[in-house]
């Protein structure tokens, strides 16, 4: 694959960390690490921070900790990443899909019951989702945007996974008032060991968080080189996103095909939840449904040079002239 949609930004730095770590013999969340991530990622955004496993986990904590169950409802997004809603059924609530891309804010509120618990804007593909306080609590999903967007909600989730802005493999972080969701995320017990509640182990690694760590030492960096990607896609074709950038088309599966042929790697833009056999779900949703239909994911990422994003750029104007 001469240009893969994604690809880390790892250097000697995050090779030097990863080591430490390991030599000083913790593999396990009980190195220095994972506090050192915590304090640079709290300092970054300027809230609290709590690394975990996974941002699928961290959206699950964040839930956890404002107590969201059974009869709950919580209104998000039908245009986004699964774990979104699924979060929302393990912890035995309602989702309720809205329409829009981002979320569109003034259905999410007609939306609200007295049974809506939370609400779960998703700045997806690193493009800010627009929201107010009336008084429910966030729970903002920026596994995507990190940098892009400064949380303000309740809660706000982040995902390190290998196509992410910053990397530690598997990881995420939850940020807010994370004295509630610790003890969950730690298994529930304390250093004796006595049970407070019925925690999960959501806990990062320390080779994880050394990994993380030096990436978010790297982060101004990282996000200079993306956004120059960005700008010579949008200086070409039509499309959005930051984190992703999502190429404007009339036939992806079309562009797809066209862009392979070359070396590029691409992604169709995520199925709304509301037509999957996960989430089935009777609605209406214009907007979401469109954008899913005539949008596709380009490379974007450091790996990628502007020389890169303008070829890549010229192929698909290229092929939207031509269909």
């Amino acid at each position: 694959m001469a240009t893969p949609l994604a690809k880390p930004d790892l250097t000697n730095h995050e090779m030097q960390a990863l080591w430490l770590s390991v030599r000083d013999g913790y593999l396990t969340h009980r190195g220095d690490y994972e506090r050192k991530f915590e304090k640079l990622f709290s300092k970054t955004v300027r809230r609290d921070a709590l690394a975990t496993s996974s941002g699928t986990g961290a959206l699950h904590l964040a839930l956890l900790a404002l107590g969201v169950g059974r009869g709950d409802e919580v209104i998000l997004p039908t245009l986004t990443f699964g774990s979104c809603a699924s979060v929302v059924v393990q912890v035995g609530a309602k989702p309720v899909f809205v329409d829009g891309f981002p979320m569109n804010w003034e259905l999410a509120k007609k939306a609200v019951t007295k049974r809506t618990k939370a609400i779960m804007p998703v700045h997806l593909y690193g493009e800010r989702c627009h929201f107010e306080d009336i008084g429910i609590p966030v729970i903002e999903d920026c596994c995507e945007a990190l940098g892009y967007v400064e949380p303000t909600g309740t809660f706000a989730a982040y995902s390190f996974y290998g196509n992410k802005v910053i990397t530690s493999g598997e990881g995420g972080m939850l940020v807010g008032n994370i004295s509630s969701a610790k003890a969950f995320r730690d298994g529930g017990f304390d250093e004796q060991y006595e049970m407070a509640v019925a925690g999960l182990n959501y806990r990062m690694t320390n080779m994880q968080a050394a990994i993380g760590f030096a990436q978010l030492e790297r982060l101004d960096e990282i996000l200079e080189k993306r956004n120059k990607v960005v700008a010579k896609y949008r200086e070409i074709i039509e499309g959005t996103g930051k984190w992703l950038f999502v190429a404007k088309t009339k036939n992806p599966s079309s562009l797809a095909a066209h862009l392979i042929k070359h070396g590029i790697e691409t992604r169709p833009v995520f199925k709304p939840l509301h037509l999957t056999q996960a989430f089935n779900h009777v609605g209406y949703f214009p907007e979401a449904v469109e954008f899913w239909k005539t949008g596709l994911c380009l490379p974007t990422g450091t790996h990628v040079t502007e020389t890169q994003a303008t070829v890549i750029a010229k192929l698909v104007r290229e092929h939207e002239r031509r269909n």
